[in-house]
């Protein structure tokens, strides 16, 4: 099998994780919904749910402390959750 080249004529390759997310060019404020809002991080959270690279980008956002928005498919608290567990496990 063939690697697929994008529109930029890169192969899948050689993508930077972010130019393969599900979410490439969905506008941000999809994934900052307020915190009360169950059908705006449901929303959020189906793009993730079909994401490749849903584990770079949840990484990523632990890494640099993310503290809002939807990264990786985790909430602010569920990711909060991943932090205290690995502190724990440490």
């Amino acid at each position: 099998m063939f690697p697929s080249v994008g529109l930029d004529g890169r192969s899948d390759a050689a993508l930077s994780w972010e130019d393969r997310s599900a979410c490439r060019g969905l506008e941000a404020t999809i994934f900052y919904p307020d915190p009360d809002d169950e059908v705006g991080t449901d929303r959020a959270l189906a793009v993730c749910r079909g994401c490749d690279v849903r584990e770079h980008c949840l990484e990523h956002a632990l890494s640099l402390r993310e503290h809002t928005g939807i990264w990786g498919g985790a909430t602010e608290r569920d990711r909060r959750r991943i932090l205290r567990r690995r502190r724990r496990s440490a």
